[in-house]
């Protein structure tokens, strides 16, 4: 829901943002009666906290003479001020509706033209004052007073922001902008917040007479310091007339006692023919008309109309929260659903990838059963060797599954694109269960394969060659699960493979040399039995699907260096 409603007269939408700060945002919004465009503040209560009571009591002190200032533009109008129109609070939320300004700030203008025309600068100075003497007649100090805080609408200078006001004679609380700070504020323990608040308006008048910031330095101390000790001169740069050459160093005097008030500038002459312009008679019957109509409007509410606004907008709220805890659990429910589906993919995945690593192993153990088909007589070492080669790759897998491992790209290169908390879904799946159950049965059938080899060698060896027997069986007695070592290994497949070859290029029967062929590349592959294993070495499901093809070119055609 983009479009909010505050009370019974006023809305906003959330893109219509104007601004934001710690723990409020300020949106153009519309007051539905009257169709005024009206500025609404929205201070969250959650983000209040953080920063303790304090300030609660400053946006409730801010809101409180914000209204004693309406309360008197009643009697005395005063279109200087930036206006507060209503204050709505609920559970979550504080609503501040103000007065929107179209223009802008003074300091946007500033930033457009550096300074204004003399005549100019003292038409928004004559508005600004009148805007303080109004804050004094109603004990009100400002106290941060700076082209920032200067707002425009419609061509009037309004001042706004009050967050550091006060209501009361003395103040000993140092806040405020330094560059428009007076001197009481660091060689003084109170000070009278009327009078620096002439002292400010004194330098923001200056500042956009002459397009320059009088008191300026690198660190807010400077600063200070040239507040407490450089006199304020106006130099042959500073063009301007008698009449305001002879007020300025009046404003910003750093003698307070001798500090001119807001009341005497008024009456000055200079400020006489401003009181007869037009622009300034046509301000003030705007006022006129805004109060006939405001005032119309707020009398035609009652009472029971304000707390029937607010409980429908707590009522609002309570249902928008609702609303935003549905979609978030909907939210939540859907990302759920979707890293489910994604951990299931995976998980199917990663079982592809174990059964391609058997599918490794199965050719290591089929080789067996190819060799002892067509070269018993010449490979019975070799059958030995690869079998217990085999039953080493199918252990090491075994064992990690029941370690429940994340088995990575030194296992099988695919495994580098799963992501790492699906492990801790995998060895929950039932799936895997039996998958793992499937692997110790074709780890128990190739033991039982190796035991029959090892004994039929171990008879053959003693009857044949007796004098190698002790060597066979210091290898043959190695544990099954550690494998043959790899030098001896190679060494043994490398001469194979050299027989084979020699034998290969004896042959005439084409039979013959296809079985020689297919011996040869296959004896290769597995030579490399952890590369073939982990998919570096070879496109495992091609090589088994070629290797009852009866073409060795397509099982060469599989290796991923051809």
């Amino acid at each position: 829901m983009s479009k909010k409603t505050v009370g019974q007269k006023y809305e906003y939408e959330l893109q219509n943002r104007l601004g934001q700060g710690a723990f409020a945002e300020v949106y153009k919004g519309k007051n539905k009666v009257t169709g005024e465009i009206v500025a609404i503040k929205v201070i969250k209560r959650s983000l209040l906290a953080k920063y303790g009571d304090d300030i609660l009591k400053q946006i409730h002190q801010e809101v409180s003479i914000l209204q004693s200032l309406m309360l008197s533009m009643r009697k005395t109008l005063c279109p200087f001020i930036n206006k507060i129109y209503e204050c709505l609070e609920t559970s979550n939320n504080i609503y501040i509706v103000l007065e929107f300004c179209n223009q802008g700030t003074l300091l946007d203008k500033i930033k457009k033209t550096r300074k204004l025309p003399e005549d100019e600068a003292i038409f928004v100075f004559f508005q600004l004052v009148q805007a303080l003497d109004f804050l004094c007649d109603n004990n009100i100090a400002h106290r941060d007073i700076k082209p920032e805080n200067v707002f425009i609408k419609d061509g009037v200078y309004k001042l706004g922001d009050f967050g550091f006001a006060g209501q009361k004679s003395l103040y000993n609380t140092h806040l405020g902008t330094y560059p428009y700070m007076a001197p009481e504020f660091f060689n003084s323990n109170q000070y009278d917040g009327n009078q620096v608040d002439i002292w400010a308006l004194g330098l923001l008048f200056h500042e956009i007479l002459f397009g320059e910031i009088y008191f300026i330095g690198n660190s807010q101390y400077e600063v200070s310091q040239k507040i407490l000790s450089k006199q304020y001169t106006l130099g042959s740069q500073h063009q301007c007339c008698k009449e305001i050459r002879d007020l300025l160093p009046r404003m910003i005097e750093k003698d307070k006692s001798k500090r001119i008030t807001a009341k005497q500038i008024l009456e000055l002459p200079i400020f006489q023919k401003y009181k007869k312009d037009n622009r300034y008679l046509e301000i003030e019957e705007k006022e006129r008309q805004f109060w006939q109509q405001f005032l119309k409007s707020e009398n035609s509410q009652t009472e029971e109309d304000i707390k029937k606004a607010q409980k429908e907008e707590e009522e609002r709220q309570r249902k928008e929260e609702v609303e935003k805890q549905r979609l978030a659990l909907e939210k939540l429910q859907r990302e759920e659903n979707q890293k489910r589906e994604r951990i299931n993919q995976q998980i199917l995945k990663i079982i592809d990838i174990i059964n391609d690593m058997r599918n490794g192993i199965m050719i290591i153990i089929k080789l067996c059963e190819f060799l002892q088909n067509n070269f018993s007589e010449v490979c019975r070492y070799d059958i030995f060797y690869i079998l217990k080669q085999g039953y080493q790759q199918q252990h090491i897998l075994k064992e990690k599954l029941d370690r429940a491992d994340i088995l990575t790209k030194q296992d099988h290169v695919d495994f580098e694109g799963i992501d790492l908390d699906v492990w801790d879904y995998f060895y929950q799946d039932q799936n895997v269960q039996c998958l793992i159950i499937d692997i110790e049965h074709d780890r128990n059938q190739v033991r039982k394969s190796y035991i029959s080899q090892f004994n039929y060698l171990n008879n053959w060896t003693s009857s044949k060659y007796n004098n190698y027997l002790l060597e066979f069986q210091s290898i043959g007695d190695l544990d099954i699960t550690g494998g043959i070592p790899l030098e001896l290994y190679l060494n043994q497949l490398a001469s194979t493979i050299t027989f084979l070859k020699n034998e290969e290029s004896k042959q005439s029967d084409n039979g013959i040399k296809l079985l020689l062929k297919k011996a040869i590349i296959w004896i290769f592959v597995v030579a490399y039995y952890k590369e073939l294993i982990s998919g570096n070495k070879v496109n495992i499901s091609k090589f088994l699907r070629s290797i009852d093809s009866d073409e060795p070119e397509e099982m060469k055609k599989c290796l991923y260096s051809q």
